[in-house]
């Protein structure tokens, strides 16, 4: 078993000559300290390779590598992790490998331990600046007394606003009873919108047998049904400024009606699903409307 052993390492070092050369030396007598110096040197050179060049920043502060075995100044000036980095990276001694691990422990030590007690007195100090939010009885003592500065107060949360004593409600002014004048009929669907024309002579009403109905306000009367939607009508616009009625529904149109003539004068498209609001804009000549798009136009 020993010979097969032997004769594997020997055709691994024939063929990878450059890699295992310095870095695994080879003993015959102790088959079991191998495996360990190989795997201990490996772990060396994989970890350390990258710290046998000092940083920029390290060597333009002036560290020379010729010092580089000198363990007490490197930890004064580098720390005594990057100590033991740079010690093994250069091939330092092994003394001072082991003094400056043994120091590295002892100053890690000391440090968790000087950290711990800082973050302990930074707790204490945060505890002893807490300041007591203002309680309802002392905003109600406060307004008591008419102190001023129970008005800056916000109120604690889950506590009620305390009213002002000199607090006047609003009394709304008395009016008649609404009552129930008319009920007008005529379409042969729901009533989805409505529009009042500005002169409160008649109105529009847009229902699902998508048809929309010109009423006379006073007396109720049909006066003339517009036809022209697929779809139910879901909202109606009356122009203050020109003879103009616009309509939307869910066949995804916008029609301009021209109430002199009776007729669609303009359609507007663009909306990629059905209208179901519109508006006129009150200064200038703007319609908006919404669709189930997600839109506004």
């Amino acid at each position: 078993m020993d010979n097969l052993v032997d004769s594997a390492v020997r055709s691994t070092n024939c063929l990878f000559p450059g890699e295992s050369a310095g870095i695994v030396a080879l003993d015959a007598n102790a088959d079991i300290l191998k495996g360990q110096r190989t795997g201990i040197a490996t772990k060396y050179r994989d970890e350390y390779l990258v710290s046998r060049e000092l940083p920029r920043g390290v060597e333009n502060s002036g560290a020379k590598l010729n010092d580089i075995n000198n363990s007490s100044d490197l930890s004064a000036s580098f720390g005594p992790a990057l100590t033991t980095k740079l010690l093994i990276a250069s091939g330092g001694t092994n003394s001072s490998v082991a003094g400056v691990s043994a120091n590295a422990s002892t100053d890690v030590e000391d440090e968790v331990q000087r950290v711990l007690d800082g973050l302990a007195g930074k707790q204490s100090k945060s505890k002893a600046k807490k300041v007591k939010k203002p309680t309802r009885e002392l905003v109600l003592a406060a307004a008591e007394k008419g102190a001023s500065m129970a008005a800056s107060l916000p109120p604690p949360p889950g506590q009620q606003i305390v009213r002002k004593r000199n607090y006047d409600p609003i009394k709304p002014e008395w009016h008649a009873p609404w009552k129930l004048m008319r009920v007008i009929s005529g379409h042969v669907g729901w009533v989805r919108s409505l529009a009042v024309e500005p002169g409160n002579k008649w109105f529009a009403s847009g229902s699902v047998d998508r048809t929309i109905k010109i009423w006379d306000l006073a007396s109720g009367t049909l006066k003339l049904t517009l036809t022209g939607h697929i779809s139910p009508v879901r909202g109606l616009a009356v122009s203050p400024r020109h003879p103009y009625l616009f309509s939307c529904g869910e066949d995804k149109q916008v029609k301009c009606w021209d109430l002199e003539t009776n007729k669609v004068v303009r359609q507007y498209h663009g909306h990629l699903s059905g209208v179901y609001a519109l508006a006129l804009h009150p200064v200038l000549d703007v319609l908006i409307t919404g669709g189930r798009d997600a839109v506004a136009r």
